[in-house]
């Protein structure tokens, strides 16, 4: 049993400069998944992917609540930074979404809570207090 950090974004997101800049920012892939989130907040013809530094998410900061950083994980600045900057360096971004799923087992992981933030409002406590099987979704300001 482990945790599995989903996430999610526009397709039309999904280009080579987001992946690009997430691994030059976080220094691991986004690698796509078959895997689903079924949710309202996340479209159907979403890109899902995981950004997976060991086998799991279990030493990830996202959902660890207040448990100490794991040395060689993804420190808050990173992921913060990564998620503050996207618009700069990812067009058609809108929103993305984390579903921090324990043991996941079907294509399609169903949440049990959901939550949204506007990136402006995120923080190292949002991120850190993201329960298992719950989805947070960020969204961005729509540019005109």
């Amino acid at each position: 049993m482990c945790a599995t950090n989903l996430w999610a974004i526009n397709a039309a997101a999904f280009t080579s400069e987001f992946q690009r800049f997430t691994e030059d920012k976080l220094g691991v892939p986004p690698l796509r998944t078959t895997m689903r989130i079924a949710s309202g907040r996340v479209r159907g013809s979403s890109a899902v992917f995981t950004l997976t530094r060991r086998m799991c998410d279990c030493d990830s900061l996202i959902g660890r609540r207040n448990d100490a950083p794991v040395h060689g994980e993804i420190d808050a600045d990173a992921w913060l930074g990564w998620l503050r900057e996207m618009p700069d360096h990812v067009t058609n971004v809108s929103r993305i979404a984390v579903l921090r799923a324990w043991s996941p087992e079907d294509d399609d992981v169903v949440p049990s809570h959901d939550r949204g933030v506007r990136v402006a409002d995120l923080t190292e406590d949002v991120l850190r207090d993201i329960r298992d099987d719950s989805l947070l979704t960020i969204d961005y300001p729509r540019m005109a």
